[in-house]
């Protein structure tokens, strides 16, 4: 499986692992000529009418392995953390957010091994603090 293929699998499971914990989905693979960001999406948190719009912006690794060796948090590193966080930044402006409008920027890990019905899925909220 070519890298490209691998990494829209992934995307894919990712996807559906954050539907299956009550996001909803709202881009993905948002592009501009500064860079991409996987999977942009919301969950709403709290109590009934208080309820807060949080916007997640998800960076989605990838990889085919059985050894149980996957460290997806430790292949985004400082240089990523922060294009990632301007990029959010440039989306939320683009689509009219509040200055003040809560965010994060996630990362989910997927691995596969030879039999790829079974990802392990690795879910890292909030990995560039002072947002």
């Amino acid at each position: 499986m070519d890298t490209k293929k691998l990494g829209e699998l992934g995307e894919g499971i990712a996807c559906e692992y954050l539907v299956n914990k009550g996001f909803k989905i709202l881009v993905k693979n948002y592009r501009i000529n500064f860079g991409e960001i996987d999977i942009i999406a919301e969950k709403r948190q709290g109590l009934f009418l208080k309820k807060t719009r949080i916007i997640h912006f998800v960076e989605v690794k990838t990889i085919i392995d059985d050894s149980g060796n996957f460290f997806p948090e430790e292949r985004v590193d400082y240089k990523k953390r922060k294009k990632l966080r301007q990029l959010a930044q440039i989306w939320l402006e683009k689509n009219s957010f509040p200055q003040n409008q809560p965010y994060q920027i996630d990362i989910i890990g997927v691995q596969v091994g030879k039999d790829i019905e079974k990802p392990k899925v690795a879910y890292f909220e909030n990995v560039v603090g002072d947002n």
